[in-house]
């Protein structure tokens, strides 16, 4: 069965400001068609392949079970473009295990409309495992400029708010992947420095490959606003590419830790991290409000953990609100 997880408080951040969207409840009494998502699936052309993959999936009982969904459905046009770059012949040629979590990673439980994404960016949780037991992997939205997940798929003219008996349906341009640590990046605009220190600004490195391998990491991701601290704090930078690239790989790399997906409820107060890229530590400290500071581990430089995991396949992304700067005594 679907792992259900609720959402009935889940947050997105609009530019830098969080809000707070609840999904429509199972007693709206609004009037609904009598067709469940599989079966609105099943009788639409241009979704066939979806439902071939979600009976080969053994998917239907699922999204036809009780509760609210959110599914993205990509058309076969997607699905042929996802067949073809990954080398199967048609979608029985997908190992079902890799189906069935693929599937998994287009539906969200509860249920969210246009309007409730349109003019928001922030994650939600799909219903596909995460790389450690107790998460499912997250879910990038853009709704600035059409509706947008993980920075890879569309939803099409026309293509929202198709209401079913027991959830809503939106047809993507695209089948949505599972997404590595990049991916939950590189399509939010909070993270536009960040994405710059990983790529154009570091070109002696390749931290997009490497970010995107398998294996774990925990990455803390500093917003825009905790770039522009930093840069109001040193006269000699205004921009990431300001910075030499020798102290950008050292600030970068402070804020990676390898080998390891760390939760919030992983990290307990006085608590050091494993050792980061840098080969430094981190130290936690825990607050009121269940509030989460990480600092250098042995300097007074700290950042609040104001969203936290954000769960890629490949390992946890925590936004922060200040660039932590290597301890340069050790």
């Amino acid at each position: 069965m679907i792992r259900l997880y609720q959402l009935k408080n889940a947050l997105f951040f609009l530019l830098i400001t969080f809000l707070t969207i609840s999904c429509n409840s199972d007693d709206d009494g609004e009037d609904r068609p009598d067709v469940s998502i599989s079966d609105l699936a099943g009788s639409t052309s241009d979704l066939s392949t979806l439902a071939a993959a979600l009976e080969r999936a053994d998917l239907v009982d699922d999204l036809d079970g009780v509760g609210r969904f959110t599914v993205l459905a990509p058309t076969n046009a997607a699905f042929a473009v996802f067949l073809d770059i990954n080398d199967f012949a048609d979608i029985n040629a997908v190992p079902v295990d890799v189906l069935r979590q693929l599937l998994l990673n287009h539906v969200v439980a509860g249920e969210f409309r246009s309007a409730q994404l349109t003019g928001q960016v922030g994650y939600l949780q799909t219903s596909a495992a995460g790389p450690v037991d107790g998460i499912t992997l997250s879910l990038l939205v853009n709704g600035n400029n059409g509706i947008v997940f993980n920075d890879m798929a569309q939803v099409t003219q026309n293509g929202g708010d198709i209401i079913a008996s027991n959830g809503t349906i939106h047809i993507v341009d695209a089948v949505v992947e599972l997404p590595t640590l990049p991916t939950l990046i590189s399509g939010n605009p909070i993270f536009s420095d960040l994405v710059t220190g990983l790529t154009t600004a570091t070109p002696s490195a390749d931290y997009v490959t490497i970010l995107s391998e398998s294996g774990l990491y925990t990455l803390f991701g500093p917003s825009d606003n905790a770039f522009d601290a930093l840069f109001s704090s040193n006269p000699n930078w205004s921009t990431v590419e300001d910075i030499d690239e020798e102290t950008l790989l050292a600030v970068l790399n402070h804020h990676v830790i390898g080998g390891a997906n760390i939760l919030l409820s992983d990290m307990e107060n006085g608590q050091e991290s494993p050792a980061t890229l840098e080969g430094d530590v981190l130290r936690f400290s825990t607050g009121g409000s269940n509030s989460i500071r990480v600092a250098d581990g042995s300097s007074s430089n700290n950042a609040l953990i104001t969203v936290g995991n954000i769960q890629a396949s490949n390992g946890v992304l925590h936004l922060i609100d200040r660039v932590l700067i290597p301890n340069t005594d050790n």
